[in-house]
């Protein structure tokens, strides 16, 4: 039986990065668009909706958006996020009713737990699985784990563009401008060394008083 599930682009990918030549559409110049009339997708909210923020084992990504789709049974196989900055692999969050856990909200673990209530989220919904009919919409925020930390030149403040990569059940693209406001916040406070001396006044030490 077919696993609708499974992700095709991401398997032959790993093929590839372990050696073997083969074929891959999307990465060879080959990658078809999904047509204008079949989807529209933009980035909704205030500044500080759409986030970049420091989690100790890398980057969140919350990013506030509205899909509606144009034709009947679309649906989303892969969504990526491209940034300035090279080397992350972003992580879509997994849906608290599949993980099974205590929680029925998305969180985030890190610096700090962020929660966030299912039905704000859009990463259920961008499923093959899901199939949307003509001119229905689905709006939240899609959540997602980087790699890597925010670069150094992205400091507290700024606005960081990017692109939300969504690939639908043909292997077709869109490619959505987004910006993302860069919350350095939570940054990690790098502690002491263990073997620094502190520093002394110079009334600290008394002084020596002859016999």
């Amino acid at each position: 039986m077919k696993n609708e599930g499974f992700d095709q682009l991401a398997y032959a990918r790993r093929i590839r990065s372990a050696g073997r030549a083969i074929h891959i559409p999307e990465d060879d110049g080959e990658v078809r668009y999904i047509p204008s009339a079949a989807l529209r997708v933009y980035q909704t909210g205030g500044i500080i909706e759409s986030t970049a923020f420091d989690l100790s084992a890398g980057t969140g990504f919350k990013i506030s958006l509205v899909f509606t789709s144009r034709v009947s049974g679309f649906a989303v196989s892969h969504i990526e996020l491209e940034l300035p900055w090279e080397h992350t692999h972003v992580q879509w969050l997994e849906d608290p009713r599949v993980i099974d856990g205590p929680s029925r909200c998305y969180r985030f673990f890190g610096n700090q737990t962020l929660e966030f209530e299912r039905n704000l989220v859009l990463n259920h919904r961008l499923k093959v699985t899901q199939r949307f009919s003509a001119g229905e919409t689905a709006e939240g925020f899609l959540l997602g784990l980087g790699s890597e930390p925010i670069p150094e030149e992205h400091p507290h403040g700024k606005m960081i563009p990017a692109f939300v990569v969504i690939y639908d059940q043909f292997a077709r693209m869109s490619r959505v401008p987004v910006k993302l406001w860069a919350d350095r916040s939570t940054r990690n406070i790098r502690p002491a060394r263990s073997g620094a001396r502190r520093k002394r006044r110079l009334l600290d030490k008394r002084d020596s008083i002859a016999p």
